[in-house]
């Protein structure tokens, strides 16, 4: 009943923390691109001077003043998501966003995933006609937190003219830093079993993870394992033994037979790259 109880009440502050953060997010106003407190900058880049038709990488590059962070798709229990409206965009045929892997910020009570300093989320921009400019508009809201959250929103536009015979091509100055973002975004391992996965029933549901081969200069990676909803992951004891690391973590969830079926995400991240692993329990 503790668990359950527990379950509930963080259920409950979170949403209540949703609702707050919402009705802020639309009493907003003006709309506004402009930089404002703890944002050093926000645009839309491209690794493309111009394009040719076929697809081509982009990015949405925020950047922070020291201290704030901001949130990942799955923010945890207090983090607030971004939204992104693509709708008023020209020439596109298709814009598939990117999530880097995020850190995990853990505080009493409240375990929260997402970015400090910034990220740049990679764009996957599709043009309709190669013959035209691609011109992306973005209506964003999102929210930046440091010892208080503040809502956030944002109209950007870019403009990426067609190839033209007598036009300089190639790749921008940000191409290096777009392709580093989307290096960090989660990709499956080449090793499908490069980790094991076990369920503990103790006091408290436990989910055991063993990560194989990481053998001598290997740092164990950071561990996020996402799940259905209502289903809350802890913070991951790490403890390594020859080329094996194990983590081990308490699962808040209702009943443990509520998870038999259920896919897990398990995202494992290092400062240069990251990997997901999905798993049927």
């Amino acid at each position: 009943m503790k668990q359950g109880n527990e379950m509930r009440m963080r259920a409950a502050v979170r949403f209540g923390f949703l609702m707050v953060c919402l009705g802020a997010w639309f009493a907003a106003t003006p709309l506004a691109a402009a930089p404002g407190e703890g944002v050093r900058s926000l645009a839309l880049v491209s690794a493309a001077r111009a394009h040719d038709g076929s697809a081509f990488l982009a990015g949405l590059d925020l950047q922070l003043a020291d201290g704030w962070k901001t949130y990942w798709e799955k923010p945890g229990d207090s983090g607030i998501p971004p939204v992104f409206d693509w709708s008023a965009s020209e020439n596109v045929a298709g814009v598939e966003l990117r999530w880097p892997a995020p850190e995990r910020f853990d505080a009493p009570g409240d375990i929260t995933f997402g970015y400090k300093h910034g990220l740049i989320w990679p764009l996957r921009i599709v043009p309709e006609d190669g013959a035209r400019p691609v011109t992306l508009r973005l209506s964003v809201l999102y929210g930046i937190c440091a010892d208080i959250c503040v809502p956030r929103r944002a109209e950007l536009e870019l403009t990426v003219p067609p190839a033209m015979p007598d036009m300089a091509t190639g790749e921008t100055t940000d191409a290096p830093r777009l392709r580093a973002a989307l290096a960090r975004v989660p990709v499956p391992p080449a090793d499908p079993d490069l980790i094991e996965v076990k369920w503990r029933e103790n006091e408290a549901p436990t989910l055991e993870v063993r990560l194989k081969h990481c053998g001598p200069g290997c740092t164990p990676p950071q561990l996020i394992v996402t799940g259905p909803r209502n289903t809350w992951f802890g913070t991951p004891r790490v403890k390594r033994k020859g080329d094996t690391v194990r983590y081990t973590m308490e699962v808040e969830v209702l009943s443990p037979a509520m998870l038999e079926g259920e896919e897990l995400s398990f995202i494992l991240a290092d400062p240069d790259r990251a990997y997901v692993i999905r798993k049927i329990m």
